[in-house]
């Protein structure tokens, strides 16, 4: 079972023997749905939530609350199934899937407040392989970024993401969209299961958040709080 609720449209997958089963979590909806549709999920796959073997979540960047609930829960359900742990970065699952072998795919995820999450790959036998590590700016730097790569490249992108859409005119001529803006129950599920067998397991007790910024409201004390100005 696994979960990406970084972007407003985030999904939930059962990866079993009868097939592949998902539910779209939207953004209003990520509390109270989130462990119903997980219930749904088991029974339509017709499996007991005991023969669960593998728990994934994309731990972020993205929508701060989205991000923190989908930890929060993956965190939980690996804990109470005693199943292994697996937390994929977001723009990674973003990328996952798109393109060839060798293909560049820039990933960009709508960060609010004018600025993207992005990061660049190269498709290495369908596993996205970081070219540009997860960063935060406005749009225009991150298109700099690859605009910069591809020129010293000679080569064109494959871009994905819903930052894409945000700001459809900031990217460069040869940085073609690619896919769907929002998460893919077969990506997510694919990489989760190549994140376990590659190793990458999490401790559920230490995993954190990968926020790339801090909230834009905070808690009288400085502690953070989710609020006004925050992606939903």
């Amino acid at each position: 079972m696994a979960m990406d609720l970084s972007t407003p449209r985030g999904v939930l997958v059962v990866d079993g023997p009868s097939g592949v089963f998902y539910r779209d979590v939207n953004g209003a909806s990520r509390v109270s749905r989130l462990f119903v549709a997980a219930a749904e999920l088991v029974s339509e796959a017709g499996i007991d939530r005991c023969d669960i073997g593998l728990i994934g979540v994309a731990r972020g960047p993205g929508s701060f609350t989205g991000v923190r609930v989908a930890v929060t829960a993956a965190k939980v359900l690996a804990a109470a199934l005693e199943a292994p742990l697996v937390a994929p970065d977001s723009l990674t699952v973003t990328a996952m899937g798109v393109g060839e072998h060798g293909d560049a795919v820039f990933a960009a995820i709508d960060a609010r407040r004018g600025e993207v999450y992005h990061a660049l790959y190269r498709q290495d036998r369908g596993y996205p392989v970081a070219l540009m590590e997860p960063r935060v700016a406005p749009p225009e730097a991150a298109a700099a970024s690859v605009r910069d790569w591809m020129e010293k490249e000679g080569s064109e992108v494959a871009g994905v993401g819903n930052g894409m859409e945000a700001y459809p005119g900031a990217w460069p001529a040869g940085l073609t969209r690619s896919g769907t803006a929002t998460p893919r129950a077969e990506s997510l599920a694919g990489i989760c299961r190549l994140a376990y067998a590659c190793g990458e397991t999490e401790d559920p007790v230490a995993l954190l958040p990968f926020y790339l910024r801090r909230p834009d409201a905070r808690e009288r004390g400085g502690r953070e709080e989710e609020g006004r100005g925050c992606s939903p």
